[in-house]
């Protein structure tokens, strides 16, 4: 008879916590109502600004007196590295190379001093 009595126990004891567990998910059924899923606040990559920043760097753009000339000197580099490799290459094609690298250098030239 205490055999059973002690199985007895040990069934129970070993019930409370699962039952106690039970009661504890009953909270996140109210959690479940939320969209699940992907979002498109989800979607960036990376690191996000805090959104105070982000209406700071736009004021900032916009009062940039250089906007756009970043393109401009990338030209003027990519222009200068072909006339480079153009006098590396030799030959023809090195000197065609040179030449549409000068071109392209000048042309972002054009475009920064305006």
């Amino acid at each position: 008879m205490n055999r059973k009595i002690f199985s007895l126990i040990a069934a129970v004891s070993v019930m409370i916590p699962s039952v106690a567990a039970v009661a504890q998910t009953a909270p996140a059924s109210r959690a479940a109502t939320r969209a699940v899923g992907p979002t498109v606040a989800a979607s960036a990559v990376g690191i996000r600004a805090p959104a105070a920043d982000r209406s700071n760097a736009k004021a900032a753009a916009a009062a940039d007196t250089h906007l756009g000339a970043g393109q401009n000197v990338a030209l003027m580099v990519v222009g200068g590295a072909a006339i480079v490799v153009g006098a590396i290459i030799g030959g023809t094609g090195g000197v065609l190379l040179a030449v549409a690298g000068a071109v392209v250098g000048l042309y972002g030239l054009y475009n920064f001093v305006q």
